[in-house]
């Protein structure tokens, strides 16, 4: 087969339009499309059905902080529709209201999310869509996840009740911000889903905890991570990703750092003085990554059957510490192992820090000023070129047995990872990535003060930048292969999708990205430039076998996605009672009385906490949709 003609810009740009906001889907119960072909045909053996999440947000807002939305195209011979959800947790009502009951309870963008002096955090729910054993759920990093019914695209019911998750910062709000992962892993022979609650440390305050939660579909069972010398674990970025393995269960201090704690002073400070209070609680200037990737390892056989305890009486179990060289966000493992021994393949993505976003009107690294069309946009490009590292690493001594990296002109940005669908038992064989390349028009200038000394400048591709690419991986051999998008367009949100009928290796099946051209790419009939693209996973090199359009399609900011072979409606067998979460004397009294600091803002809060217009707006706006 001819590789296709794809129309493309005058030289290499990012584009923006994964930007584009998709406002009017907000107020839509739902949305339907059938995509149509422009160029290509659809394979006669695809099927199943891939959900996508991703991030609703107006421009100039950062791209984390919108809706959370859901996609899901249904695949078959010749044909895909697109079908899309809203996520809309008590939160979003609560959001959509507030500004009615004056400043003090109206949500503000602050940094990676929105937050209310009074009311507290929203869980945006747009990171993974996870398939689960018997039910499907979507992720955050800042909230709980959430079941959602993959039918209809609605959400059921939240995965643990308010009182089993503690929040990070003890202020009574009836949306608490709670850190957990939005890559939780659940081992499909046993039904365990192991996810975290963790709190980072703050100088002159909290040292943080750090518990791995274990789930089956009933109450919670927290594990309080100790480490060699039997103190607390402590977290000092983010917990990203959770992976299992048969042995081990491995939570990833990952490179995202999050000034969670400088944001809800912000939040703080529209209501009450707190100056002193940013000094003692750790909220500062920007700061860098920490330049290695820490895992902590658990073994599962030190988590005993019904022997967790509860979020506020964890039973303490020990945390073995791997520290490897680079940063990375993502990491992927085998569930078999030696016992001792794992094996990890780790995208390590040095300097690229997602958690910072342009600001409209600073400068970048091409020398422009950004603009409101940019502003908001999380910086997609690192100023270190990255490399896969495949690790063997023995959990005891934390030491790797053997470690080989690939890397090279095309591992700048890498992204996000997806593989075949395999057996629980089978390697890793083959993995595909999407990077972001190199795109000096889109990364500020002030990076190179925090990140410069890592950085040879003299060595960026300042002139002509990268371009995003699509990369396979061959884990045996090392083999690296990638297909270089063309001038203008990005590619996002990877996902594998398998043959029908098999067989089903490692190449068999289909690799689906969501392309953004830029504004400068000329647009086919039918292509608003959003567009789902389909590789043959057997040589991604050929370039896309179709690409599918609307002339509404109208994409959000898309991270990760999940391919499953049928729907099957939620059974609705757990449930949460979103009323009793929101039970505010027992919110004020729980985070009142359980850290000392608190005393110094609780006479303040506690009472306006205590208010009428929370609990009106809970009953008016909240309680009736759930």
């Amino acid at each position: 087969m001819e590789p296709m003609h794809i129309p493309e810009a005058p030289a290499r740009i990012m584009p923006t339009s994964m930007l584009s906001s998709g406002a009017e889907d907000l107020d839509a119960l739902c949305r339907e499309l059938e995509l149509t072909p422009l160029d290509g045909h659809v394979p006669e053996d695809i099927w199943g059905h891939l959900f996508i999440a991703g991030s609703i947000s107006a421009l100039g807002r950062p791209a984390f902080t919108g809706e959370g939305t859901i996609y899901r195209f249904d695949l078959s011979p010749g044909r895909i529709t697109l079908k899309q959800g809203i996520m809309r947790p008590p939160c979003h009502y609560a959001d959509a209201a507030a500004e009615s009951f004056g400043e003090m309870m109206e949500f503000r963008d602050l940094g990676l999310t929105r937050i209310s002096p009074l009311l507290g955090v929203r869980a945006v729910l747009s990171n993974s869509p996870i398939p689960l054993r018997d039910r499907m759920i979507v992720t955050t990093d800042a909230g709980r996840a959430w079941e959602f019914d993959p039918v209809s695209l609605e959400l059921v019911t939240p995965i643990g009740k308010a009182d089993e998750w503690i929040g990070a910062l003890p202020v009574p709000w009836p949306f608490p911000l709670i850190l957990s992962t939005a890559h939780p892993a659940e081992d499909a022979r046993t039904g365990e889903l192991f996810t975290v609650n963790y709190a980072n440390p703050a100088p002159g305050g909290t040292n943080g905890f750090s518990h791995l939660i274990r789930w089956t579909g009933r109450s919670f069972e927290h594990f309080k991570l100790i480490d060699a010398e039997g103190d607390e674990v402590v977290i000092q970025q983010c917990i990203h990703q959770v992976q299992v393995t048969r042995h081990w269960v491995i939570v990833q201090d990952s490179a995202f750092v999050v000034e969670m704690r400088q944001m809800a002073l912000d939040a703080f400070e529209q209501v009450m003085p707190i100056g002193p209070l940013r000094n003692w609680l750790g909220a500062g200037q920007m700061r860098s990554q920490r330049p290695t990737t820490v895992f902590y390892a658990i073994r599962r056989r030190d988590l005993k059957p019904h022997s967790g305890g509860y979020a506020d009486n964890p039973t303490p179990v020990r945390a073995y510490k791997i520290e490897l060289t680079d940063e990375s966000v993502h990491f992927y493992c085998d569930f078999e192992d030696d016992g001792d021994i794992i094996n990890m393949i780790v995208p390590h993505t040095p300097t690229l820090d997602v958690s910072e976003w342009i600001h409209e009107g600073e400068t970048l690294l091409s020398g422009d000023e950004a603009g409101v069309e940019v502003a908001g946009m999380q910086i997609p490009c690192a100023l270190k070129r990255g490399r896969i590292g495949i690790h063997r690493i023995h959990v005891p001594s934390g030491r790797s047995v053997s470690s080989r990296y690939v890397e090279g002109e095309a591992t700048w940005g890498l992204a996000l990872g997806t593989f075949a669908p395999r057996d629980q038992s089978a390697p890793i064989e083959v993995m595909y990535f999407n990077t972001s390349g190199f795109a000096p028009e889109l990364v500020p200038s002030r990076l190179l003060e925090v990140y410069g000394s890592r950085v040879d400048v003299a060595g960026l591709p300042l002139a002509d930048g990268q371009p995003p690419r699509l990369l396979e991986l061959d884990l045996t051999t090392g083999t690296l292969k990638s297909y270089a998008a063309p001038n203008g367009w990005s590619l996002l949100s990877p996902n594998f999708i398998p043959r029908k009928g098999g067989p089903h290796g490692p190449r068999d099946g289909y690799i689906a990205v969501l392309a953004h051209a830029s504004e400068t790419v000329p647009r086919q009939h039918g292509s608003t430039g959003e567009e789902l693209w389909l590789f043959d996973a057997q040589d991604i090199t050929k370039g896309p076998v179709v690409r599918m359009a609307h002339p509404q399609l109208d994409f959000a900011f898309t991270i990760h996605g999940s391919w499953v072979e049928e729907l099957r409606p939620s059974r609705h067998d757990y449930h949460v009672d979103v009323r009793g979460d929101l039970d505010l004397e027992f919110i004020r009294q729980r985070a009142l009385g359980s850290w000392a600091f608190t005393d110094l803002f609780s006479d303040t809060i506690g009472r306006v906490m205590r208010s009428e217009d929370v609990e009106t707006l809970l009953t008016m706006a909240v309680f009736p949709k759930f």
